[in-house]
């Protein structure tokens, strides 16, 4: 398992810290993490990417105020983990603002730490199941399976419209079929792959999806799809 961390921290010696603390994790729990540090919340942000699992913040930072840097982080990514680094419990404790795992007080103790990354690392287990990563050549995000409404293929770009947006990954459309289709997933045709629990309907040719999509199906897969559909919602 990989797992990809931000540390936000404005001291050189609690970074570094934070870095031996995960590398002696690492060597106990055979998990491997890649790791960027930040000195400014500032400078997370400025090209942030939804591809980080954890993100420790430091609270008290000269030019962004790490609750402040988390509520902005939170309104790009909705996934990530947040764990606040502080010497001062009541301002962690408003954490619950953006949803933040937890905190850690310093000075920092490795017991405590692992304690509560081993709970980190628990979420993110619970959530692989449920969840797939998707990948380009710059970034990646992690995406809950349920929010998706359908996958669509172009060339070797894929396409994964959600609840959240539009994510765009490489890959095939056979390849996420083999992941998805036991959640509930099916073809309409060659292009689409649909999560049947978005289906509000087939008219002819036509899938319609409950936010109003349309989506085209073919007469190869019509059979099949439409039987889907049946079974998926116990339809005689």
């Amino acid at each position: 398992m990989t797992v990809h961390v931000a540390i936000v921290e404005d001291e050189q010696l609690h970074t570094d810290t934070l870095k031996g603390f995960l590398e002696r994790y690492s060597k106990e729990n055979d998990i491997t993490f890649r790791i960027d540090c930040f000195n400014s919340p500032v400078m997370l942000l400025e090209k942030y990417h939804s591809d980080y699992d954890i993100i420790y913040m430091d609270i008290q930072m000269p030019d962004m105020n790490g609750m402040e840097a988390a509520k902005r982080i939170r309104a790009l990514d909705e996934k990530v983990i947040l764990i606040f680094v502080t010497s001062l419990a009541q301002y962690a404790i408003a954490g619950y603002e953006v949803r933040a795992l937890d905190y850690i007080l310093k000075p920092l103790q490795y017991y405590s730490f692992a304690m509560k990354l081993t709970k980190a690392i628990w979420r993110l287990g619970g959530e692989d199941e449920e969840s797939i990563r998707v990948t380009t050549d710059t970034a990646s995000a992690r995406i809950r399976i349920r929010d998706i409404k359908y996958v669509e293929v172009r060339g070797h770009m894929l396409t994964y419209h959600t609840h959240d947006g539009v994510y765009y990954g490489f890959g095939t459309l056979v390849s996420q079929e083999e992941k998805l289709q036991e959640k509930g997933f099916v073809r309409c045709n060659s292009c689409f792959l649909v999560n049947l629990s978005y289906v509000k309907g087939i008219k002819g040719y036509t899938v319609f999806l409950n936010d109003g999509t349309e989506l085209k199906i073919s007469q190869p897969k019509k059979k099949a799809f439409s039987q889907a559909v049946k079974d998926y919602y116990n339809i005689d």
